[in-house]
């Protein structure tokens, strides 16, 4: 009778065990997602923020070129000097920028990353009341009313 009882009990904390293994890989799952869309989703908002931003230094280079042109009264020279700005911009941040670059978006990235969850307050047991006397360790249970 023992024995059985003690089988009986090491099956269910078998389940239970196999039931928290499963919760908590679904819970992971739940949570990558979460993160995985989170990041799609501001790629696909700061992709578009980006496309628009190069439209308008598009425009602004090609009046700034133009502006250039007229003032210097040589018709290219403009589109030189402003394409001749560019080009040194992107030599100094592929030379220099790299590090500062990489350290940004990885510290960005990790604390978006690994933040942790957001957690709820834990609510008390139904069943008991919160304890005012501190001098006892007396749990007090809640009479359950029988009113139907």
């Amino acid at each position: 009778m023992a024995f059985e009882r003690i089988s009986q009990n090491l099956q269910r904390l078998n389940e239970n065990i196999r039931s928290l293994a499963q919760s908590s890989a679904d819970y992971y799952k739940l949570d990558l997602f979460n993160k995985t869309m989170k990041g799609a989703t501001a790629a696909v908002k700061y992709s578009a923020v980006v496309f628009f931003i190069l439209f308008a230094i598009l425009f602004l280079s090609i009046a700034v070129s133009v502006a250039l042109s007229s003032w210097l009264e040589i018709p290219s020279v403009g589109f030189v000097i402003v394409g001749g700005l560019y080009l040194l911009t992107g030599l100094i941040i592929l030379l220099f920028g790299g590090g500062i670059i990489s350290k940004v978006m990885l510290s960005a990235a990790s604390k978006k990353v690994f933040q942790e969850p957001e957690k709820k307050p834990k609510e008390s047991h139904p069943e008991f009341t919160s304890q005012t006397n501190f001098r006892n360790d007396e749990i007090i249970i809640k009479e359950e009313d029988e009113r139907v």
